[in-house]
């Protein structure tokens, strides 16, 4: 039964109605995030943001007669403490005009963004010399307009302002509208360059000392000084970052890597001396300091260059679904603020994760890595299992929370924030930017097919993949599990008296399901009008010896099935299909212990 818990509203009076509520947000937020193709960018990107937001926060405060509501600031509390993960929507109440908001942060914004463009530029500089071809000349940059096009034309700013005509019930809806409708009329324009371009992306021109000369095409020897120039430049850039590094292989930057402004910068201002350099760093406390520091990727122990042993790290990324929606819902700034106190309570206790770390947590937004220790190298695949199954427990407890502050809650099949994320489990060869990529299309896999799910992917060295998506609650049928002896994947420890995982023989199922491909008694995913029963009868055999043919009872019900599969009509016989092969191909990679 479904039961919801509803607030309990004021009624609108006219001083209610008549409160001018204004929200403030920057463009382009997703763009610059998924130009990040490497762990250190994606960090050094998120932190950008926040700093941005922080600083539009900041101003915000210093307003009389303004609050800020989103993201909540608890009493005597710093915006400083929200750095991390700040979110890049800003909503505040109180009178103030839509020229003078937009003015305000407008600036605001430049400003800080100006902060981050010098102490990059800067540092680059006065440290990063020529000490190893003196054939160049580096005592003078010549990119100064480069830089400086970026740093005017990086962003744009948006103010929406709720209308006393227009949904006089809800004006934060009223406000959100306008803002979505102003970002609509986009008048910003990135800066056009000439040239070879960034090796990480491809998108905008490599940054090096002298990109602003102008060098005849032409001549084959001009071209291959300037690729001379700026091979030497990344060289030296590269040591000075990371001194102790091997080459191609180091910290921050690496010799071969060419990267465009933009990119230079998410690296740099993941470096210390840097960092120091831009405001918010300067008033943390070093006990809090280290909450930034981001270790170089080799120590995530993907290889032990002693024993040449390899290892298989898990990456993760995701976030909550419909959370603007349920924002838009909210129609008074108290409900606003505790809901905005949830997500964060919630990215503060995510953050405690023992099986790697959390890259950032920022409200409902997430990355992590789960690597091995120099005592375990290597991490147990069941344990990571476990954790991805009570994932969605540690998500019930944001709802709790919102339960606990008279915060809307359904309790049916359309939850009003849910959780999807995309898991990669990654041989030790697959590239960084690769792993990112495929964590990013897990994400929006689970997303697309229904949401609330979770996208499981097996990526292996040579770039091939096995996935699996499913909703939360089914993730763990992988523990129903039994294999032809009886063993059961999960059960009790006679020992311990714990549930734990046993050696049960995944290749029982692994191998009847390859041989029932083989023999087309499950249909290949080109069939036409494929039939799905023999698939589920091997679900059946499997997972459901205990459960008194619960499953393929489940499996019977068309919506049951869609709610499965994300996918009705036609295709949910091969959707079936192809979710029963996902599941024990993912099961027999991760579950196995053979």
């Amino acid at each position: 039964m479904t039961t919801v818990l509803q607030i309990n509203e004021k009624p609108q009076t006219q001083e209610t109605k008549d409160v001018k509520y204004t929200v403030i947000t920057f463009a382009p937020v997703q763009g610059f995030i998924e130009k990040s193709r490497k762990l250190r960018d994606l960090y050094g990107a998120s932190q950008i943001l926040s700093y941005l937001s922080y600083r539009i926060v900041e101003e915000a405060k210093k307003l009389n007669g303004i609050k800020v509501i989103s993201p909540a600031i608890k009493d005597g509390e710093l915006s400083i403490d929200l750095i991390q993960g700040m979110p890049n929507r800003i909503l505040i109440v109180g009178e103030i005009e839509r020229d003078r908001a937009f003015n305000l942060f407008r600036d605001t914004l430049d400003n800080a963004w100006s902060e981050i463009i010098i102490a990059c530029k800067d540092w680059v500089e006065s440290k990063v010399k020529n000490d190893i071809n003196h054939k160049y000349d580096w005592k003078k940059y010549d990119w100064k307009m480069s830089w400086k096009r970026w740093e005017m034309h990086a962003w744009e700013i948006f103010v929406g302002q709720n209308n006393s005509k227009d949904d006089q019930n809800n004006p934060i809806h009223s406000a959100m509208r306008d803002l979505e409708t102003r970002k609509l009329r986009r008048a910003w324009t990135i800066p056009n360059w000439n040239g070879e371009s960034s090796s990480l992306s491809g998108h905008d021109a490599i940054a090096y000392p002298n990109m602003d000369r102008q060098i005849t095409r032409e001549s084959k020897q001009n071209q291959q000084d300037l690729s001379e120039e700026i091979k030497a430049f990344y060289t030296a850039l590269a040591i000075k970052t990371d001194p102790n590094g091997k080459e191609n292989d180091r910290a921050y930057i690496n010799e071969n890597e060419r990267l465009s402004i933009p990119e230079l910068i998410k690296r740099l201002v993941t470096y210390e001396d840097i960092r120091n350099q831009i405001d918010y760093y300067r008033v943390i406390t070093q006990e809090d300091r280290k909450a930034f520091e981001l270790e170089s990727f080799p120590k995530y122990f993907r290889k032990n260059e002693k024993t040449q042993e390899t290892y298989w790290t898990g990456w993760f990324m995701g976030d909550g679904d419909r959370i603007g929606n349920y924002l838009n819902s909210l129609s008074n700034a108290d409900q606003v603020r505790e809901f905005s106190l949830c997500l964060r309570d919630w990215g503060r206790d995510f953050k405690s994760f023992n099986l790697g770390r959390v890259v950032y947590a920022g409200g409902d937004d997430f990355l992590g890595v789960i690597y091995g220790t120099e005592d375990k190298p290597r991490r147990d695949k069941q344990e990571v299992v476990d954790w991805l199954c009570g994932l969605r427990d540690q998500w019930e407890k944001l709802r709790e929370n919102m339960r606990s502050k008279g915060l809307r809650v359904n309790e049916g099949d359309e939850p009003d924030v849910s959780l999807s994320v995309g898991f990669v489990w990654a041989g030790h060869s697959v590239p960084q930017r690769d792993v990112l990529q495929h964590c990013r299309e897990a994400e929006k896999l689970a997303k697309n097919l229904g949401r609330d799910r979770v996208t499981i992917r097996v990526v292996f060295n040579n770039g091939q993949y096995v996935q699996w998506t499913t909703p939360w609650e089914c993730l763990e049928w992988l523990k129903d599990y039994k294999d032809r002896d009886g063993k059961k994947a999960y059960c009790k420890n006679k020992t311990t008296d714990k549930l734990e995982w046993q050696k049960a023989n995944w290749n029982h199922v692994y191998s009847d399901l390859g041989q029932l491909k083989a023999r087309h008694a499950i249909p290949p995913a080109t069939a036409d009008k494929p039939k799905d029963d023999i698939a589920i009868e091997l679900l059946s055999l499997y997972f459901d010896k205990d459960k008194e043919k619960e499953k393929k009872k489940m499996l019977s019900k068309s919506k049951w099935r869609k709610h499965l599969t994300g996918i009705d009509g036609d295709k949910q016989n091969q959707a079936v299909i192809a979710w029963i092969e996902g599941m024990i191909l993912v099961g027999w990679q991760l579950c196995s212990n053979i």
